[in-house]
């Protein structure tokens, strides 16, 4: 049994639920890093780290990339992270030209005990909220990701 496709309303609708629930989940979790970080890591920070922590050594661009930022503020971002040891710096194998930046064991803890922490406030916010519940948010968010990483943006906009 296959489902028809959505009305374009109940598109528009769930466009405006993403557009408005997106910003608050985001602005509630960077409140809740700057609280417990207590200065330790910037949002900024925290979101390279889980980068490198996701996808493993990237060179300076694809981080400046995904975040979104210049290479001369990512190049600072990283400066930071690697003088506190966080973020290790060296040559790419394949390129002697390229230098890539991975975690070092001591911002895999880091990263680590930052990610726990978050997870337990998140569990805790998500608790009042009945198993069907539960199940239907881990559901529609994989859903979500997996349309979201198909998307092209380059092609939209030929």
């Amino acid at each position: 049994m296959t489902d028809s496709p959505a009305p374009h309303s109940a598109l528009v609708d769930a466009a405006h639920a993403l557009i408005n629930g997106v910003p608050r989940l985001a602005r509630l979790m960077r409140r809740d890093l700057r609280r417990h970080s207590a200065g330790l890591f910037t949002e900024p920070q925290f979101r390279v780290m889980a980068y490198l922590y996701r996808e493993g050594a990237q060179c300076l661009s694809d981080l400046a990339e995904y975040q979104g930022v210049s290479l001369p503020t990512m190049s600072k971002l990283i400066q930071g992270l690697s003088a506190r040891e966080l973020v290790d710096r060296r040559r790419d194998p394949e390129d002697r030209r390229r230098v890539m930046l991975d975690l070092t064991g001591a911002g895999r803890e880091a990263y680590e005990a930052l990610l726990a922490h978050t997870q337990a406030h998140i569990v805790e916010w998500i608790r009042p909220l009945s198993r069907g519940q539960v199940e239907d948010v881990v559901r529609v968010f994989d859903l979500l990701v997996r349309r979201f990483d198909e998307v092209d943006l380059e092609a939209q906009y030929e």
